[in-house]
């Protein structure tokens, strides 16, 4: 079975030059991989909660499901001193520059490994061997695809989980997947505002289908909802990268809108989102 180090062609000498990114989200595991999605993971990893970057190269490996890792390529550090960054909601941290080497470029996003990681550290080194579980630089190939995963490859109504940012980038680009898909039915929705856990049920009916709904939203956040738009006055506008889109249920273009509305109040009172959630009435 091919190994990491040997996929990337890493000699076992030169491992001291390398640390491993386990890249996964603090309170959204998916995050990086959806940055890596809309082409923004190189921003991502470059601004760190510390000074985690002390070696030359850095080995990224994205959080794709549990115990699967996604191979994100490998970054030269730079030797520029990271500099303090702080953004609106008071989050403090260090931007690293780096630069995307050619190095196994062929299998970023395509390759991807089984690993169990059950150590804490997200930056380890490539020759760690750990107490428990297999060393690092071993960890077994567990398949690679035919082509690069992309944001274009619209998966299915039951698939769909995505963030604003992702949301917003699917949008403003017209992702012909995404659009044909969305604009031929109509349904009910989810979004989560992921720092609260608040939710808000939402429903696509008359001339819209879920496709125009969900623009309306990408374009500032609230769609014109009076409840999203108290919340990101409240809050600020970049409240709205807190979001996140998924579908309840899909219609077809030809059912009455009576019907999609009782569909609507169904889930508003299964999520009870009237009571603890985001929804008025």
């Amino acid at each position: 079975m091919i190994t990491l180090h040997e996929l990337i062609g890493i000699s076992e000498d030169d491992f001291c030059n390398y640390k491993v990114h386990f890249a996964i989200g603090r309170d959204k595991r998916k995050e990086p991989y959806n940055t890596f999605l809309i082409g923004d993971f190189k921003d991502w990893q470059e601004r760190q909660t510390g000074k985690n970057w002390s070696r030359k190269y850095i080995l990224s490996l994205i959080y794709y499901e549990k115990d699967i890792w996604m191979f994100g390529g490998v970054y030269r550090v730079l030797p520029i001193e990271p500099v303090p960054i702080e953004n609106d909601q008071g989050w403090k941290g260090w931007k690293y520059e780096t630069e995307q080497l050619e190095l196994a470029s062929e299998y970023i996003g395509r390759a991807f490994f089984k690993y169990k990681k059950e150590f804490r550290a997200s930056y380890p080194t490539l020759e760690l061997n750990p107490k428990n579980g297999e060393p690092i630089a071993k960890m077994q190939l567990s398949h690679i695809l035919d082509k690069r995963i992309t944001l274009t490859d619209f998966l299915g109504f039951d698939q769909v989980n995505i963030d604003y940012k992702t949301l917003k980038h699917i949008a403003s680009d017209s992702i012909a997947s995404w659009k044909t898909a969305l604009s031929n039915v109509k349904g009910i929705y989810l979004i989560v505002d992921t720092f609260s856990g608040k939710q808000y049920v939402g429903s696509a009916y008359g001339d819209e289908c879920i496709w125009q709904r969900w623009v309306n939203y990408a374009k500032n956040g609230h769609g014109g909802n009076v409840e999203l738009k108290k919340l990101l006055k409240k809050n600020g506008e970049d409240y709205k990268y807190n979001f996140k889109y998924s579908i309840l249920e899909v219609c077809n273009l030809n059912l009455g809108n009576e019907y999609i509305i009782n569909r609507e109040t169904h889930w508003k009172e299964v999520l009870l989102t009237r009571k603890f959630g985001l929804n008025k009435n």
